[in-house]
């Protein structure tokens, strides 16, 4: 069976890019030093556009802001549209990246897809059954609000998760006030607010880490 050119350029790729993160991380052990987090524009990505999203919604059912006649769930559809389409983009530039493929980029990746996979699929699920518990007295959207609770939790446990691997107990800082606003959200479950509780939360338990991580990223091996 012959191995076609785009199939040995791609190997060859990939053979160079893990002699570039083996040169990088002989480097940092070299230094004492651990592989910094690769990741911090997901973060900042996906942080910025829920915030966004979740602002908008606030300013829509407050009647400060208005769609011209589309609904309330709008930004979030827009938001997990381009928050899709940004990840596959920026994924693919990420492979050149020194330290990609050392452990704690590779959780930080994997337990952060885990997490917008499972939301996703958290959110379509209440799409489909969130007016089907009314002959129980709960109103047809109330299902709605547990997405904050939800997310915040596990956000705090992809932050902990993401923190042992790569090292970086700040990060653990970030995971227990992400728990912090899954908890708060649980007080606004039949309130408004709860959206700008969720947009504040989207900004600093996402985008200001995002920003944090960023600024140590290596921008080519020591």
């Amino acid at each position: 069976m012959s191995v076609s050119e785009e199939d040995y350029i791609d190997g060859a790729r990939h053979q160079a890019a893990l002699a570039s993160d083996l040169a990088y991380v002989r480097s940092l052990a070299e230094e004492g030093r651990d592989a910094p987090l690769v990741s911090g524009v997901f973060y900042v990505l996906w942080g910025g556009l829920m915030s966004a999203a979740s602002l908008a919604a606030f300013l829509i059912l407050a009647g400060l802001f208005s769609l011209g006649g589309l609904p309330v769930i709008a930004p979030w559809v827009i938001a997990g549209v381009f928050g899709w389409i940004g990840s596959m983009v920026l994924g693919r530039r990420m492979g050149a990246r020194p330290g990609v493929f050392t452990l704690g980029n590779r959780t930080a990746r994997d337990v952060w897809l885990a997490v917008g996979v499972f939301m996703t699929a958290f959110w379509i699920g209440l799409m489909i059954v969130h007016d089907d518990f009314t002959a129980y007295g709960v109103p047809p959207y109330f299902l709605f609000s547990l997405m904050f609770p939800v997310a915040f939790g596990v956000y705090g446990i992809a932050f902990f998760a993401t923190a042992t691997a790569a090292r970086l107990d700040w990060l653990k800082i970030f995971a227990l006030l992400s728990w912090g606003f899954a908890v708060a959200a649980l007080f606004l479950m039949t309130s408004n607010y709860q959206f700008l509780l969720g947009a504040a939360g989207c900004f600093f338990c996402a985008v200001a880490p995002g920003l944090m991580l960023m600024r140590q990223e290596p921008k080519d091996i020591v």
